[in-house]
């Protein structure tokens, strides 16, 4: 199973989502491999600093991630990747090749227009695809307290870019921040990362029965997604930013 966790946008959660992914499936005795396809590389950086027994691969090239997956999926029981923060080629062969998508997604109007590009990306992919492949779902992250009316309104919104949604939402917690540079995971950080830990646990969770009902049968009535112009993502937000 090869999951992609891309976003044109940076700054949403991408590597966070995509390195506690990996955490979690090794956890529970998978074989897991991962692709860091960000040229940033802050997702190798934290796998290697954790010492995970995990199958790393730093790789931008869209060629070679097609390559470098097909290589590394028989071997592993999933293979995940964490996509560049830009409508790359490396993004297409991601979608080119995922059994399931995570599209992370912030709250701001800036973030969902990227993320409505994203989609459209996905749209396109699906149609070269022929079929209703790759399933997708968005996940809304970074999320402050929901008395915010932006947080209301983007919860709203982001219904508006045609996917599903998943339910369990990642809020802007200091200990998922802090994670990365402790090298870890957040329900290995103890009594001050519980809150964090527990919704992320809640959202893998989560994520692990959508891929596993949603592989199979696909999300067909998406294949038609009709990306919403900018507009009208500001106005479902009510013009905030």
């Amino acid at each position: 199973m090869i999951l992609a966790v891309v976003n044109q946008k940076g700054g949403v959660g991408k590597t966070t989502l995509a390195v506690h992914l990996a955490a979690w499936h090794l956890d529970r005795g998978r074989r897991v491999a991962f692709i860091d396809a960000d040229g940033q590389s802050s997702s190798s950086r934290w796998i290697r600093g954790a010492r995970w027994n995990v199958t790393l691969h730093a790789e931008t090239a869209a060629d070679s991630i097609l390559e470098l997956a097909a290589a590394l999926e028989p071997a592993h029981d999933v293979v995940i990747a964490d996509g560049p923060a830009s409508l790359a080629e490396s993004t297409r062969a991601l979608l080119l090749i995922a059994d399931y998508v995570l599209i992370p997604c912030g709250v701001t109007v800036p973030e969902l227009e990227s993320t409505a590009e994203t989609v459209r990306m996905l749209v396109n992919a699906r149609r070269v695809r022929g079929g209703s492949k790759p399933p997708a779902h968005l996940v809304l992250t970074r999320v402050r307290s929901d008395r915010f009316l932006l947080t209301r309104d983007a919860l709203q919104a982001i219904h508006s870019l045609g996917l599903p949604v998943c339910e369990t939402v990642l809020r802007l917690r200091e200990a998922t921040a802090d994670a990365a540079g402790q090298r870890t995971a957040v329900w290995k950080m103890g009594p001050r990362g519980k809150r964090a830990a527990d919704e992320t646990l809640e959202l893998l969770q989560e994520i692990d029965a959508h891929a596993r009902t949603t592989i199979d049968d696909g999300n067909a009535q998406l294949t038609a997604i009709a990306v919403p112009p900018r507009r009208r993502i500001a106005a479902a937000i009510g013009g905030r930013s």
